[in-house]
């Protein structure tokens, strides 16, 4: 009998979510493509919640980056691509009202710190900080 897959944490679901926002930046590969590879890398977690929210990041790129670009004190082309991935995908986090939006701040923050340069959990902070959704 095949091992029951559990859904990953939150937490764990963010960072897989930015996995594959970065990954798509780099490479260009389909929605499709990033998640057979995240699927395949990733076999104890049932993922298909990743598929709807990368959908709807897609769907709503535009609006998403106009919000940073807004809230943001460098131009869009000089943002990090991590950074861009961590933006992009907490600030449609906080589009869809569903979790706090101060714990999708903190995850943000915590990403940033994470996976981004030195001081880029400073600039998401300041990002999400003036984004009101």
């Amino acid at each position: 009998m095949p091992e029951k897959k559990t859904f990953p944490s939150p937490s764990k679901k963010r960072e897989l979510i930015l996995q594959a926002l970065y990954q798509q930046e780099i490479s260009g590969d389909s929605n499709t493509e990033i998640l057979k590879q995240l699927k395949e890398r990733n076999k104890k977690f049932n993922l298909s919640e990743l598929n709807e929210f990368l959908k709807g990041i897609k769907k709503n790129k535009k609006i998403i980056d106009k919000v940073i670009e807004t809230n943001s004190k460098l131009n869009f082309k000089d943002i990090g691509q991590i950074e861009v991935s961590i933006l992009r995908s907490i600030i449609y986090e906080m589009m869809q009202k569903k979790i706090d939006r101060s714990v999708s701040l903190n995850e943000g923050v915590r990403l940033a710190k994470k996976y981004g340069q030195d001081s880029s959990y400073k600039f998401v902070n300041a990002v999400l900080d003036k984004y009101k959704s």
